[in-house]
């Protein structure tokens, strides 16, 4: 933690939770939360909302609370669990929800 700004004792530190919601194709679709520690690194959490009419074929699996780096995201290319700022976070958390919702869609929903 060579850029952290605090003083801390080994183990502690102070992160910043941010959350944001995302719509696909104009539909509220998920939960983001990123975890942003000064100076050092970020990283995300997301979570799918359930939707029969346009991306019901989504496995339960994906529907919960998932995190950068965890074994279900590898599949779309998250390898990386911290990310050098929020910014990029974000952009891999809305991509890979983005990437997962595409594949799940409803056929003939969301065409635009």
């Amino acid at each position: 933690m060579s850029n952290y700004p605090y003083k801390h004792d080994k183990g502690s530190l102070v992160y910043k939770v941010e959350n944001y919601k995302f719509r696909f194709r104009g539909i509220h679709a998920a939960e983001i939360e990123i975890a942003d520690v000064p100076g050092e690194n970020a990283a995300f959490t997301f979570q799918i909302e359930e939707n029969k009419t346009f991306w019901g074929d989504v496995p339960s699996g994906l529907l919960g609370k998932l995190h950068s780096g965890c074994e279900e995201l590898k599949p779309f290319g998250v390898e990386l669990t911290f990310y050098n700022d929020k910014d990029a976070a974000i952009q891999v958390a809305t991509d890979t929800i983005e990437k997962i919702l595409n594949k799940y869609k409803a056929p003939g929903k969301l065409d635009f």
